[in-house]
């Protein structure tokens, strides 16, 4: 096996998926992030932070109005999966949602789900998505996630997230991945359908 193999197949693996991102969310933050019209400062983003037993892969926290650090927004990262991606990627946001909660934070943060070629953006509140986007690739892009999961807290607006990359394969989304996910975070079938109805509008 080449170098180029070993590289590509290195670049699939979670610890680089993940790796990857801290990197561009913490040069974003270290540079001086506010969403000034909250005065939402946001001061770090930490790998495997302790959630009870277990460690969420990435936890983001700001400051607001001179506040103690809150968290923000947690971050499952996971290899993308190739066979099963429904059912692969509703465990996935089960998990980054157990975290979210289990943090005990007021108000519950954000929680997301990136496997280095999609993002799912949620929040605790039905219908729960509130966006799913294309790989974040640069500092431009984790500035734009975090202010704008900001803006959309504090006017219900998307400017911000609408400016992250799109989807590369929406059919593939709307058919293979969505059900999955519905079906996890919806207490029947009936919910599932409507929240499935609800998301096809985001997108």
């Amino acid at each position: 096996m080449g170098f180029k193999e070993q590289i590509r197949k290195v670049k699939e693996k979670e610890a680089y998926i993940s790796y990857e991102l801290y990197r561009l969310l913490r040069n974003a933050i270290t540079r001086g992030l506010v969403y000034e019209d909250s005065k939402c400062e946001f001061k770090e983003v930490l790998p495997e932070f302790p959630v009870g037993d277990k460690r969420a892969d990435l936890v983001v926290f700001v400051t607001k109005y001179g506040r103690p650090p809150q968290p923000f927004l947690v971050i499952e990262v996971k290899v993308r999966a190739y066979a099963r991606p429904g059912p692969s990627m509703a465990k996935a946001v089960k998990r980054a949602r157990t975290y979210a909660v289990n943090l005990g934070a007021t108000p519950m943060p954000f929680f997301a789900v990136y496997d280095g070629w999609e993002l799912m953006a949620f929040r605790d509140i039905p219908p729960y998505l509130i966006g799913v986007y294309g790989a974040i690739k640069d500092e431009y892009q984790a500035r734009n996630l975090l202010l704008g999961l900001e803006e959309f807290s504090y006017k219900g607006k998307r400017e911000l997230l609408d400016r992250l990359p799109k989807h590369a394969d929406l059919d593939f989304l709307i058919k293979r991945t969505l059900p999955s996910i519905a079906r996890e975070l919806a207490r029947d079938p009936s919910e599932a359908e409507k929240f499935m109805k609800s998301w096809l509008q985001l997108i």
